[in-house]
């Protein structure tokens, strides 16, 4: 049965996400991906044009991950803390879904930042610029009065926070075991690294050393101390009346 061409399309750029990440633009070979789609030369030229634009087209495939581009109507709603909690949740799930992606996704993404091609330049055009500067946005209402390198290095610091559980995580998983690696899930990393750089701003109260605001703490023991009040002026009352009767 032949295969439609959305179907022949599909495993050729799987197939070509496989060779890519494995060997690299320049050694890979065109026979060897149509070979592993399972289809003739003349298929990648008919959908993808030539090798170094079908290159392309699997970068940006491990770079989507299956995720789509939110708008940034989405990210404009609340205060600008909250957008900043927004933006890294979002940001962080995009991240994280290569936990359940093909392992040449990671491989090829990384291979490219490496060894860039003129890949990067479609990348960085396409789908990195327009989530970094709906973060250097946020960042700007963050921190009004911050200039540009000093946004420049926030925002890198954001996005690094973010990356480190891509880019290491054979070596976070040797490190500390792959069940607590697992345990960082997407909402306690998102949560921590969002108090975290607020907490660096002065936008909210310092960590403790259980990794929360110290705000929260507070708040609990002045709501603690304001009761012990209550409960001693009781006790002193109770004394007066009794002395009183």
């Amino acid at each position: 049965m032949m295969a439609i061409p959305d179907q022949t399309k599909a495993r050729l750029l799987e197939a070509a996400g496989e060779e890519f990440a494995e060997k690299g633009f320049d050694s890979a070979r065109v026979r060897s991906i149509c070979r592993r789609a399972g289809v003739n030369l003349a298929a990648i030229n008919y959908h993808f044009g030539d090798k170094e634009r079908l290159y392309t087209e699997a970068v940006l495939e491990a770079h989507r991950c299956g995720s789509e581009m939110l708008p940034d109507s989405v990210f404009q709603q609340g205060e600008p803390a909250e957008q900043l909690r927004r933006h890294i949740h979002h940001f962080l799930s995009h991240v994280m879904a290569l936990r359940g992606h093909p392992k040449w996704h990671h491989t090829l993404i990384l291979r490219e930042m490496l060894e860039p091609t003129s890949a990067s330049e479609v990348l960085v055009r396409e789908a990195i610029r327009p989530r970094f500067e709906r973060l250097l946005g946020i960042l700007r209402k963050v921190c009004g009065d911050a200039d540009e390198r000093r946004l420049h290095a926030l925002a890198f610091s954001v996005i690094g926070q973010c990356l480190h559980y891509k880019t290491a995580r054979a070596v976070s998983e040797r490190l500390i075991g792959t069940e607590a690696f697992e345990a960082l899930d997407l909402e306690y990393l998102s949560e921590h690294i969002a108090t975290f750089c607020l907490a660096a701003l002065g936008l909210v109260a310092p960590l403790n050393q259980a990794g929360e605001s110290k705000q929260r703490d507070d708040l609990g023991a002045l709501t603690a101390l304001s009761r012990g009040h209550e409960e001693e002026n009781g006790d002193v009352l109770d004394r007066v009346e009794d002395v009183d009767g």
